[in-house]
């Protein structure tokens, strides 16, 4: 029982004792650790091109002549959920945000924790090439399979899994360690607690809801099934929560997922392709966000008109997000300004507000893939069955 949940009980201590004890730890130890975790998140980025390019291009070959049908849905639910959630965030923010005593004010913190060296691989390619890659050879090759390339992307694909089980799962406490004492020192937690705790509270209340209406769906509206799915993924969340990195967590988060559907290949083959373009958390977390910032610099909110169309824009722009912490901010900016008002001052303060809520954000992103995963291969199933049925109509 112990060994079962030993990872979840270490991710969550690496979190509570450095938030009880961090003011005690010399600063020469925070910034060993920091550092460290740097170069291991370096490593990783540099590894996660091959490791999603190995895990979607195998999955792929696997569906033969239904890849076609696979990307198709993938974009259309992925694009669908993440407008659900925009406007559940947009429902949630307009119907309470205009009764908290909104103060936001962003303070400086000059003391920031900062690394003992730079340990900084040059990146061949990126993750957004890999996938596109793996996604067009896998479907040309499940279109016209090949003996030889499918045994290549067998071994390719054991090679990844074993990086990841073998050798980066045991050193993912030292990974997660160095970013909560970096958090701790700079006293993010403690600000977005002290002085934000009202909006925080409502987004991360909301977010929490949000993961568990998704889950009771995925579960068929099972409760226990539900609990169940959500234990599994734990070490995932924690992992989103502390590396405020969806990719980063890529590794845990198929681990967790594949606990869940009982189907590996799925899992690797949904995770990365959802990972930066599937972000449930922020969609909820910068639409309250957004709200609360205009009613603090005394705006009204907008109309629901206004709003669908700027949540229109924010559906398509979630394809264009940069995989790294706040890169949703960064991409959303110009749509506040067109579609909410913003003006360069709003546009500072929500991204300063937003980067220290991102921990938040990212382990519901996180958390919520694993759920889209377990209804996805559901309804990819189902209409799996229903082409089926049809070829063997036209066949007869």
């Amino acid at each position: 029982m112990l060994s079962k949940y030993k990872l979840p009980f270490i991710l969550l201590a690496l979190i509570l004792l450095p938030m009880a004890f961090g003011s005690h730890i010399p600063l020469y130890i925070k910034s060993f650790f920091y550092s460290l975790s740097l170069s291991i998140k370096d490593i990783l980025v540099t590894l996660l091109p091959i490791i999603i390019f190995s895990f979607l291009f195998n999955s792929l070959i696997s569906l033969k002549q239904r890849a076609i049908l696979f990307i198709i849905l993938l974009l259309i639910m992925v694009a669908t959920s993440n407008f659900i959630a925009i406007t559940i965030g947009y429902a949630v923010g307009s119907s309470f945000l205009p009764f908290l005593d909104l103060n936001l004010q962003v303070q400086q913190d000059s003391s920031s924790l900062t690394p003992l060296w730079d340990f900084i691989i040059p990146k061949l390619i990126s993750n957004e090439p890999a996938i596109i890659l793996g996604i067009i050879l896998g479907i040309y090759f499940a279109l016209n399979p090949n003996v030889t390339v499918e045994k290549a992307a067998q071994k390719l694909n054991n090679l990844a899994s074993t990086f990841l089980k073998k050798v980066f799962l045991p050193i993912l406490p030292l990974f997660i360690l160095g970013f909560i004492l970096k958090l701790e020192h700079d006293g993010s937690l403690s600000k977005v607690f002290n002085t934000y705790g009202s909006v925080l509270m409502l987004v991360v209340s909301t977010q929490v809801c949000y993961i568990t209406f998704v889950y009771f769906i995925a579960s068929g509206f099972n409760f226990m099934k539900t609990l169940h799915y959500i234990k599994h993924m734990l070490p995932a969340t924690l992992t989103g929560f502390s590396t405020i990195s969806s990719a980063a967590t890529i590794p845990v988060n198929i681990m967790c997922t594949e606990k869940n559907l009982r189907n590996p290949s799925f899992a690797k083959m949904v995770i990365p392709a959802t990972a930066n373009i599937h972000t449930l958390g922020s969609a909820i977390g910068l639409t309250i966000l957004s709200l609360a910032t205009l009613l603090a610099f005394g705006h009204g909110l907008p109309s629901s008109i206004n709003f669908f169309i700027f949540a229109f824009y924010y559906t398509m722009a979630k394809f264009a997000v940069a995989g790294i912490p706040g890169g949703v901010v960064l991409v959303v900016s110009p749509l506040l300004e067109t579609y909410l008002g913003f003006n360069a001052e709003m546009i500072g303060l929500i991204t300063a507000i937003y980067l220290m809520f991102d921990p938040f954000g990212t382990a519901t992103n996180v958390t919520c893939n694993g759920a889209f995963a377990i209804i996805f291969n559901k309804v990819y199933k189902s209409q799996e069955s229903i082409q089926v049925v049809e070829e063997a109509k036209e066949i007869a």
